[in-house]
């Protein structure tokens, strides 16, 4: 259409822009389009649309023809006119929108459906009309119609008829049908209008107007016009309800409200895009507002002329005087304001403050800046100790702040809306303002909003009481008001930031927009409702708006967008930690977020939009400028050849020529990259300077950063996430990557790194279950959009199909678009979506854009095309391009396809790459962040272990690693992958069993656990066999917990399931089939190893007798035993039929434990297996079945005697060929027997013939005759056997009746009598064994024989002759005996407590009843104990470890003194054997409990005899042992960790003290030194103990300090002059300072060595290096310099747990080599002066200190290295660093002066600022 209006061609224009009256010509011309659009149905539609529904308007003319002004939305309807010109004439046929639109049109034009409209014209108009010449009115031009309208105009048939002044009815107008023949209507200069209304036909509506008489104050003298448009579908009564509304009565006193298009150059704020009761609405508000600054400006006057006392009711009622220092100062009353601000926003809001007389709004503005003045001088901040009068003043101070702020919002309006006029323009108004907001702000609002109700922290748990913050209290009382404050405070920033947009700001008012803006956003907030008195929401909303103001301060003002990112990056550190209280930024699909981090991405998507947020801030002129060059545009016959595009507007076109796609897009893309780097950047820097435990919140933060972006990765709002998160993962890989990283750097890049990993697998997960959901069935967009899901997870996409205009991006565009096009945040990504488009389409989206060639994508023509309109116009593709209607859904799966498909989610591989190579890291912390990491990864997608193998292989070759953080992460994630994928436990179950015996008590615990999962989720035999031995075998841990987690891991997994099952019953079956699958687990356990029955055995009896339900676990033990037996009838019974040794076994192990259970008929079964034994596996079997019968036989009082005497006499004939092993049960099964028979007789006269045998050859010579040995061997042992075993003393009459010569009184001594000449030392050791043997048997049950002298004098035989058979065979004896006495756990013999037995000689028991036990015991281990403890430091395996348990027996008996076997408990605790080590460990430390003050005193003498034990019998001097390294003494140091601190820190002193030496009683005789080898021994484990306090390190660097400065000093001077042979030549003619320096220089005659001193040297150098290398590892593995350098918080630090550093296994590793290289270092004599040399070296050079030059040698002496002297009051200065590099060395003072300790010099050109560089992250990751 036409949107020029045209000028009458006669007459000249009146002021308001109406067409003059013509000069009596009569002539009426047609009106255009535009001049007639006010008056026709249509003049509220803008956007054409068959949705929109059209109500009959009410048209009241306005004073200009103009109906459509100039603004953006008259823009935008201007436009899409243009747009459908274009489409309508740039091909032969109407594009498809063009086409569309039209019949839009052509269906309003429907003359069914129009409201039929009459024009009445007065008298004087029909005559001129009349009296106007035909010829004049063909020479009318015909106005030149757009070639939309011609379209329009040639396709619609609307009839219409003239009506004239005097026909009132309807008459029979001419119908026409065709354009051709339209009649032109003329202008009308006057139109009288009637004063009462007339009544229109029924079928035909009547246009009433209205005109007043009188004449406009201040306006035009023309008339006004009022018409009424009444419909026809209304009825009577409703058109009764339309009332005559005279325009003129509300404009009295108003100038000309409707200036002319040309005054001041431009209309101000000149939107008429309303419709006619709008326009009324409009004149209302703007006389409203008249009226009131008429009242108020009278006041003024009468106040300033007449004086304050004048007019006071109505002064008091609208203003009010306040003093100042420059005077009185009237101010608006707070409601007066508040009114005033209502009527300005009205008039603002109806675009109409152009009716306002300028010096109007120059007055009003001037009273508003008063009381934004007057908040300079008003105290808002709360007090604390307030009195009433003190709160009822600062509640009205408030009152007064809040009208200040309700002015400066007017003033804000004003300069806003009147932004063309500069005298409503002024900067000391707008500094007012910003002053006013801020100190309303920082005294008010942020206070309130940052008090909390207590003054004290919340303890958890802690019930909450009331509020205890005065201030808290007060405000909280006025709460009501301060929200009011608030809220108005919020309205004012909101109108500030549409006057920034509008208005162009001085750099210092930015400034202080953005500081009031970053105060508000970095303002913490309450968590909770109960600390927050305006409320949480309330002031989030605040905090929002502050937000969208610094948006809109980036989007328009580029120049200010570094000190934006600046302000808000560099607040951080202000923001909360806390997740709960950060999260406050609501959104509303999905979970909240941070502020900071939505205002962030916001910016990041303003700097990809195309002239960004600033556009609707274009001045009018140039809008006017625009639309003439689009009218002259579209007035041309040619059209030019982009119109095939589509017209673009000239406005944009001015910011410079589109160009290609690339160069328009590569500026947007580099833009928000650059500042998306940025923002990485800093946060990165900053959070790896600091960590989650220090006081700065960096490290968190950048947590709540990252996981607020992957919150909204999937959302279509926020496409700048992708970006972010993509370039934080691009910095990620390149600190974990980096060579120079710490290990703290390298943690936090793959914590995050898992954290995004995980994010991208959750998007996954997301994408497939939103594609899932959508109704694929009728719905092409949901279809295409599914089936790039399924592409993406295949990685098949094609990238034809994502840049596609009807893909994805098209989706998410027109989502965005159906949405608040007014939104900021939306449109911003809206731009951002289209950039990326754009992006895509020409390469990529990763890195700056940079060429079009040959990587970039061929696209057609018009793909670029159209981007490149989007680019400028977001509005284009609406305006030109139908699409279906998106839905939210389909919207959010779109977004998550285009996310999926960029660099971002591709790097998912690399990440993980980078996480698996973490994994094999050198640092265990390293690895244990990358294992978790995985664990992340593992828990959202657990198909990555069946696509990626070798993740398993790495974690697998984890559990083994050297450290034990790395291990026990590894296996956490093992169990987590068993977990995810239950297949993997076959493969991971092995190396977790051997992991049951790793040194670390928390990995040991992680692998019972483990085991535990994997054995209740499998049914393989094998694998529980093999998991249940692990666990048993865990059983007897040193470690009490691992031992008690072990026992209910055996209780949960073998009998708690059977609990309540019994075989009877209707789930008989199923129990038995359950009880059979057991117990043949229980076969193939046992069957594994012998060493697993003891250990069962124990745990059976403990769960039958002192578990908490033993009742329960005696009746699954009671079932087993039945199956068991069961299987022995019938294999098959039993899974996997096992044979009936292993099943007799499994059973014996049940009658040790649990004899109660077995039944008299289940011992009968076992008969035909004591009779049998041709074989060796009949000899298993019959073991098994006596072990059975001679445990259970005892607890049966039901057996028949024929049973049993046929079970006597096939064990006594089978006794002579019994070995020791079955004799051990076989005679003890007889004697029960016996005695259940009551039939001694028959194993007397057996004893008696044996005896009688034996007795005969004690004057044999087995020398001559070899072949009694056998036989004299075999009747000592079944003598000894039975004489332990059986109670003969009551059958000593029989015997005296075969042993007349016998005049003992017991059958034991009769038994030594005959035993003893055996064991003489006359005996060949073939009989001297087997004797000695029994007489050790026949003394347990007879303890008094050990007090024989014979008996005695027999074992010292033994021991004095070193044998070890022998010392064997007594020592396995001895340990029977001792064993025999101690209390056994079951014996009953003390009372439980709680069993009702308080006291007295029940309570006491036998407990102080001597016996022959007693006296026997204490004799033989004070007599025999340093043989005992000889042969356990010294002997083989065996023989220790028999000795070792008599040792501890012993000790455990309190038959010695601690102290005579307290050296001997810490040696053994170093043996290599684990059981002898813990079960030396496990006394020592019950002895140090009880006697610690006696081991204290021990300790050194310990040490001492680990150094020989292991020198001597293990066979080396190293003091570690095992990968990792571990001290050898760690279990000693384990036991004093469990005392006091002062008797570690003594024993530690005493310990470094034994280094020490003197030179010249050096024994250097040995190959290797022995004193050298005790130091090494000694230092490697100082080194490597396992250290709880720092201050424990730092008292141990302290004495070896002590030791090395007392010795290495003097050996260094020594070795200065006899091995380096260096003087002193001291000039005394030289000054003072050349006097005083050190020249050292070789002696002229040179001294000659000899070898012996030379090795005794470098002996001695090596021992002190030892002790400084060692010195040093501690320092750096303990980081105890992190302590020394805070002397006024030394004394605090010294008391926190010691942590190693990072790199503890590197530097282990190093440390251990180079004490190999020291003690290597004395082969040869050039070895040993090149050790000589190193060590003076090493103690002349400082390399922990660094100096910058001579000049500064005085001072870094002064506060340099820090080590204690000689004496005890001062500092040494010869105190060397560890090995490395050489620093500079200082001049000597003279020739027996100390050699003082020089650093390191620092790089020349090295300068502090370059330092600085690096501390800030500007150079590379460390």
């Amino acid at each position: 259409m036409n949107g020029q209006s045209q000028r009458h061609d006669r007459g000249e224009p009146s002021s308001n822009g109406n067409p003059a009256p013509s000069g009596g010509s009569g002539r009426i011309r047609v009106p255009t389009v535009y001049e007639a659009l006010p008056y026709t149905p249509f003049s509220s539609i803008i956007h054409f649309s068959p949705a929109d529904s059209i109500p009959p308007p009410l048209a009241f003319p306005t004073p200009s023809t103009s109906y459509f002004s100039e603004t953006p939305e008259v823009i935008d309807a201007r436009q899409t006119l243009e747009h459908l010109s274009a489409g309508a004439s740039s091909a032969e046929h109407a594009s498809e929108r063009c086409q569309q639109t039209l019949r839009d049109v052509l269906k309003l034009l429907d003359r069914q459906s129009l409201t039929q409209v009459n024009f009445k014209v007065t008298k004087g108009s029909s005559c001129s009309r009349g009296s106007g010449s035909t010829e004049q009115q063909k020479a009318a031009p015909v106005p030149q119609l757009s070639p939309f309208a011609s379209m329009v105009f040639n396709n619609s048939n609307v009839s219409y008829r003239y009506l004239t002044p005097e026909s009132q009815e309807p008459r029979v107008s001419p119908q026409v049908s065709d354009h051709s023949n339209i009649k032109r209507i003329p202008p009308t200069p006057r139109l009288p209008t009637p004063q009462s209304r007339a009544t229109p036909p029924e079928h035909l509506p009547t246009i009433h107007i209205t005109s007043g008489a009188g004449k406009l104050p201040g306006g035009s003298q023309s008339s006004r016009l009022q018409a009424v448009v009444v419909s026809d579908s209304l009825t009577p009564a409703q058109r009764a309800e339309y009332q005559y509304v005279s325009e003129t009565g509300y404009r009295i006193g108003v100038q000309d409200a409707t200036p002319s298009r040309t005054h001041d150059g431009a209309f101000l704020n000149a939107h008429r895009s309303v419709s006619v009761d709008q326009k009324q609405k409009g004149d209302l508000a703007v006389q409203s507002l008249q009226v009131l600054l008429s009242d108020i400006f009278d006041v003024e006057d009468r106040v300033h002329s007449e004086g304050l006392e004048a007019a006071s009711a109505e002064k008091h009622a609208l203003l009010m005087a306040r003093e100042t220092e420059n005077g009185v100062r009237l101010v608006l009353q707070p409601p007066v304001q508040a009114r005033l601000e209502s009527g300005v926003q009205k008039v603002v809001s109806n675009e109409r403050l152009e009716s306002i007389d300028t010096d109007t709004l120059m007055r009003t503005q001037k009273l508003c800046e008063n009381a934004v003045l007057e908040l300079e001088t008003l105290s808002l901040q709360v007090g604390e100790e307030w009195s009433e009068q003190d709160a009822e003043e600062w509640v009205q101070h408030i009152a007064l702040a809040e009208g200040g702020i309700t002015a400066a919002r007017t003033l804000m309006r004003i300069m806003g809306a009147g932004a063309p006029i500069k005298e409503l323009q002024s900067e000391d108004y707008l500094r007012a303002v910003l002053s006013a907001i801020r100190s309303v702000l920082e005294t008010c609002i942020v206070p309130v909003v940052e008090d909390r109700a207590s003054k004290y922290e919340k303890i958890r748990g802690v019930k909450e009481e009331a509020p205890s913050s005065p201030s808290f209290v007060m405000a909280s009382l006025h709460q009501v008001q301060l929200r009011t404050l608030m809220h108005a405070t919020t309205k004012t920033l909101r109108t500030l930031g549409d006057f920034l947009v509008k208005s162009q700001l001085d750099e210092s008012s930015l400034s202080s927009v953005e500081s009031c803006c970053t105060l508000l956003i970095f303002t913490e907030n309450a968590s909770t409702e109960r600390d927050s008195v305006l409320g949480i929401q309330n002031f989030e909303t605040t905090r929002r708006c502050a937000m969208d103001v610094l948006a809109k301060d980036f989007a328009k003002y580029t120049l200010q967008r570094m000190s934006i990112f600046d302000a808000l990056l560099m607040s951080l550190d202000k923001l909360p930690a806390a997740k709960l209280s950060a999260r406050q930024y609501r959104l509303p699909d999905s979970k909240p977020i941070q502020l900071v981090s939505a205002l962030l991405m916001r910016l990041v998507q303003t700097s990809a939009t195309h002239a960004g947020e600033s556009t609707m801030g274009e001045s009018k002129a140039n809008e006017e400028d625009e639309r003439d060059a689009s009218d002259e545009s579209e007035s041309s016959d040619e059209a030019d050849d982009d119109e095939d595009d589509g017209k673009v507007s000239t406005k944009k076109q001015k910011h410079g020529r589109t160009g290609d796609l690339l160069s328009l897009v590569r500026p947007l893309h580099d833009a928000a990259q650059s500042n998306a780097s940025y923002i990485v950047k800093v946060l990165l820097h900053r959070a790896a300077s600091s960590s989650k435990s220090s006081d700065e919140p960096y490290r968190k933060l950048i947590d709540i950063f990252t996981e607020d972006f992957l919150n909204v990765l999937p959302s279509s709002d926020w496409p700048s996430a992708e970006m972010l998160l993509r370039t934080l993962v691009l910095c990620l890989i390149s600190m974990v990557e980096g060579t120079k990283s710490t290990s703290s750097v390298c943690t936090l890049g793959l914590e995050l790194l898992g954290t995004i990993a995980a994010g991208i697998l959750n998007l996954q997960s997301t994408a497939r279950s939103t594609a899932r959901s959508l109704d694929l069935d009728d719905c092409e967009v949901s279809k295409h959009l599914a089936n790039l899901i399924e592409q993406l997870e295949i990685g098949d996409v094609d990238k034809s199909s994502l840049v596609a205009f009807d893909g994805p991006y098209r989706s998410v565009v027109e989502y965005l678009q159906t949405r608040d096009v007014g939104d900021a945040q939306l449109r911003s990504a809206h731009g951002y979506h289209i950039m990326q488009w754009a992006s895509l389409l020409c390469g990529g989206r990763e890195g700056s854009i940079d060429s079009d060639s040959g990587s970039t994508p061929k696209a057609s023509k018009d793909l670029q095309s159209n981007l490149r309109h989007m680019l400028l116009d977001l509005q284009w593709l609406e305006n030109n391009h139908d699409y279906p209607t998106v839905l939210a859904s389909q919207a959010r799966l779109a977004a998550m396809v285009l996310t999926l498909s960029s660099k971002l989610c591709m790097t998912f591989n690399k990440i993980l790459s980078v996480l698996l190579t973490a994994m094999r890291s050198d640092q265990p912390k390293v690895k244990s962040r990358a294992m978790k990491s995985i664990v992340m990864l593992l828990e959202k997608d657990p198909s990555i272990l069946d696509r990626n193998g070798h993740v398993l292989h790495g974690i697998v070759s984890c559990a083994g690693d050297a450290s034990p953080l790395v291990r026990d992460s590894a296996l956490m994630l093992l169990a987590d992958c068993v977990r995810l994928r239950p297949h993997l436990d076959k493969l991971v179950y092995v190396r977790v069993i051997e992991r049951t015996g790793d040194a670390s008590i928390g990995v040991r615990k992680r692998c019972l656990k483990f085991l535990k999962d994997i054995y209740l989720g499998n049914e393989s035999v094998k694998m529980r066999s093999g998991i249940a031995q692990a666990v048993i075998t865990r059983l007897k841990d040193s470690e009490e917990s691992v031992s008690e987690l072990a026992r209910q891991i055996v209780e949960e997994i073998w009998f708690l399931p059977f609990v309540g099952r019994t075989l009877e019953g209707d789930d008989g079956v199923n129990a038995k089939l359950a009880y059979s699958a057991q117990a043949s687990l229980l076969i193939q356990t046992i069957q594994v190893t012998e060493a697993i029955g003891p250990v069962l055995e124990s745990l059976i009896t403990q769960l039958t007798t002192k578990s908490k339900t033993p009742a329960v676990h005696t009746a699954v033990c009671r079932n087993l035993v039945c199956v068991l037996f069961g299987g022995i009838i019938d294999p098959t019974e039993l899974a996997g039929s096992p044979e009936q040794g292993p099943i007799l076994r499994c059973l014996a192990v049940f009658a040790r434990a649990c004899p109660t259970v077995f039944t008299a008929a289940q011992l009968e079964c076992l008969e035909p297996y004591t009779q049998s034994l041709a074989m060796q596996d009949d000899m298993d079997i019959y073991r098994s079945a006596v072990v059975i019968l001679r445990y259970v036989l005892p607890h049966q009082s039901t057996l028949n005697d024929t049973f049993l005497q046929r079970l006597q006499g096939s064990l006594l004939s089978s006794v002579p060929k019994l070995s020791k092993s079955e004799l051990h049960v076989v005679v003890p099964c007889l004697w029960t027997i016996d005695g259940m028979l009551g039939n001694r007789d028959r194993l007397v006269n057996f004893i008696s013939s044996a005896l009688k045998g034996v007795y005969a050859m004690r004057s044999t010579n087995f020398v001559e005759q070899p072949q009694s040995v056998s036989k004299a061997s075999r009747l000592l042992i079944i003598v000894g056997h039975f004489g332990k075993a059986c109670d003969f003393e009551a059958h000593l009459t029989n015997l005296n009746e075969v042993f007349p010569w016998y005049k003992g009184t017991s059958v034991a001594g009769l038994l030594a009598d005959v035993l003893c000449p055996f064991t003489t030392l006359m005996q060949p050791l073939s009989i001297r064994q087997p004797s000695l043997e029994a007489v050790c048997m026949v003394s347990q049950s007879s303890p008094k024989l050990l007090l024989r002298e014979d008996v005695v004098e027999a074992f010292e035989n033994v021991f004095n002759g070193h044998e070890a058979s022998l010392e064997e065979t007594l020592l396995v004896g001895l340990e029977g005996f001792f064993s025999a006495g101690e209390l056994n756990d079951g014996s009953g013999d003390i009372p439980e407590l709680g069993s009702g037995v308080a006291s007295g000689n029940e309570r006491l028991g036998k407990t102080y009843v001597a016996t022959d036990q007693d006296g026997a015991s204490t004799s033989i281990a004070r007599r025999f104990l340093s043989d005992i403890l000889r042969i356990a430091l010294s002997a083989s395996a065996e023989l220790s470890f028999v000795a070792s348990k008599i040792i501890v027996s012993v000790n455990r008996q309190g038959l010695i003194h601690p102290k005579e076997s307290g050296h001997a408990l810490v040696a053994l605790e170093t043996s290599p054997n684990s059981i002898i080590a813990n079960m030396a460990y496990v006394e020592h430390k019950a002895q140090h409990t009880k006697h610690e003050s006696f081991f204290d005193k021990e300790y050194m003498r310990a040490v001492q005899q680990v150094f020989e034990y292991q020198r001597d019998t293990i066979g080396s001097t190293a003091g570690f042992i095992g990968q990792p390294p571990a001290s050898k003494m760690h279990l000693l140091w384990d036991v004093l960790k469990s005392g006091k601190a002062g008797v570690r820190k003594k024993f530690l002193s005493n310990l470094a003290s034994k280094l020490d030496f003197d030179l010249a009683t050096l024994d250097v005789a040995n190959a290797i030194p022995t004193h050298l080898s005790f130091v090494r021994f000694c230092t490697e484990n100082l080194s490597l103990f396992d250290y709880d306090r720092v201050d424990e390190v730092v008292h141990l660097l302290a004495v070896m300090e002590k030791t090395f400065s007392v010795t290495g000093t003097s050996v260094a001077q020594v070795i200065e002059s006899e091995v380096l042979q260096l003087g002193v030549d001291v000039i005394g003619t030289q000054s003072a300072a050349d006097a005083t320096s050190e020249t050292m220089r070789p002696e002229t005659s040179p001294l000659v060595l000899v070898s012996c001193r030379l090795l005794q040297l470098a002996v001695a150098a090596q021992i002190c290096s030892l002790i400084w290398e060692s010195r040093s590892f501690i320092r750096r593995l303990w980081n105890v310099k992190k302590y020394l350098d805070k002397p006024k918080t030394a004394a605090k630090e010294s008391n926190r747990a010691a942590t190693r550093v990072n790199n503890a296994a590197s530097l282990t590793e190093a440390y251990l080599a180079r004490v190999t290289a020291i003690m290597g270092a004395n082969a040869s004599s050039d070895a040993q002066r090149q050790t000589c040399a190193a060590f003076v070296d090493l103690i002349s050079t400082d390399n922990e200190v660094r100096v910058g030059g001579e000049e500064e040698e005085d001072a870094e002496l002064q506060s340099g290295y820090d080590t204690p002297s000689e004496g005890a009051s001062r500092k040494s200065l010869s105190l060397p660093p560890s090995g490395g590099g050489r620093g500079r060395k200082r001049k000597s003072e003279g020739a027996g002066a100390t050699p003082r300790k020089k650093g390191r010099p620092s790089t020349k050109g090295r300068k502090l600022g370059s330092l600085k560089k690096d501390e800030h992250g500007e150079g590379d990751w460390e």
